[in-house]
């Protein structure tokens, strides 16, 4: 038997697959097009064309300068939704936030270094790291979670959050319909 909601308590629900998808591939279409803004305007600033041969072969050196600035461009576009409401543009589009299995709000730093970073760093062994990034994707598909690998290590939910909504600091608790009480959801 479950509580009644009082006027304090709101449920989350977790985002459904579609979801999910459809920010992860949003976000796939935002930072390479904002990566090519600077070279159709004929900035190179960090000379990365001098990196790439006529075979279009790219060079080491050229690899980790074009990594660092996904990285720089990520936290560029993203801090502030990250830290206030746990979303990348593409999940805040779409209207689901990232929380902490408790359902409370995380901060950047725990958002950045265990949810996003060591996957960042495991994609660029070779081979290793294209096994480990398509086990990360393909694991949301066991369990009623939806949890990739990333969400394991970090510890996270990705919840339904609707514009305009954000949980503050809250403890929420997932029933088997994937919904999840929790306290403390408050307009932005």
């Amino acid at each position: 038997m479950q509580p009644e909601p009082s006027s304090s308590r709101q449920y989350v629900e977790l985002a459904t697959l579609a979801q999910r998808f459809q920010a992860a591939i949003l976000d796939k279409v935002i930072f390479p097009t904002v990566m090519l803004v600077p070279f159709i305007l004929g900035f190179d600033l960090l000379n990365l064309s001098a990196g790439i041969d006529e075979n279009f072969t790219i060079s080491f050196a050229t690899q980790v300068k074009v990594s660092l600035l996904e990285i720089v461009l990520f936290m560029a576009l993203n801090s502030y939704l990250l830290k206030e409401y746990g979303q990348t543009l593409g999940k805040r589009i779409v209207g689901i936030a990232v929380v902490g299995e408790n359902g409370q709000r995380l901060s950047l730093q725990d958002i950045i270094l265990k949810r996003y970073l060591p996957f960042w760093i495991v994609a660029y062994l070779p081979l290793f790291g294209f096994v480990i990034t398509i086990s990360n994707f393909l694991a949301i598909f066991r369990g009623d979670q939806r949890r990739c690998l990333h969400d394991d290590l970090a510890k996270t939910l990705v919840v339904k959050m609707p514009r305009g909504r954000k949980i503050a600091s809250s403890e929420a608790h997932i029933d088997s319909d994937g919904k999840s009480e929790a306290s403390d959801v408050m307009d932005a």
